[in-house]
């Protein structure tokens, strides 16, 4: 599995990445542009990413504004219909229901609460379909 993970906290950043790395390769972005640039060089490459995790919270581009650009992009390139679309897990340490909410409505398929722990993470990559539940 090739998985992004987007968080502009190191702290999150390094820790997801090296929980996530034992389901396979991770590359990281520091804010949403610089995610939505990897996500469309992946898919030029012709190695596109199964998964893409985002932080809700970042400076330039919030993470529900991340999942519309990468969904209304797969759209326009034909690849949601396709069903070849990256599975997409929020991160946050915001629980309320209208943030959850909105997020489902832009297109993520899960959320991973902070703090996040190994449990949590596999939980949520069960709960979409990407691995197997334990």
């Amino acid at each position: 599995m090739k998985i992004l993970v987007v968080d502009d906290e190191f702290v999150s950043l390094s820790k997801l990445s090296l929980l996530l790395s034992g389901f396979g390769q991770c590359d990281a972005a520091t804010h949403g542009g610089q995610a939505l640039e990897k996500f469309k060089l992946a898919h030029q490459e012709g190695s596109p990413y199964d998964l893409v995790t985002l932080d809700v919270d970042m400076p330039d581009m919030s993470g529900q504004q991340v999942v519309e650009a990468i969904r209304n992009w797969e759209t326009d390139q034909g690849i949601r219909s396709h069903q070849g679309e990256a599975k997409i897990l929020m991160v946050t340490g915001m629980t309320d229901g209208k943030n959850i909410m909105s997020a489902f409505r832009k297109g993520c398929e899960g959320y991973i609460p902070k703090p996040f722990n190994k449990a949590d993470i596999e939980k949520a990559l069960g709960e979409i379909g990407l691995v197997s539940p334990s």
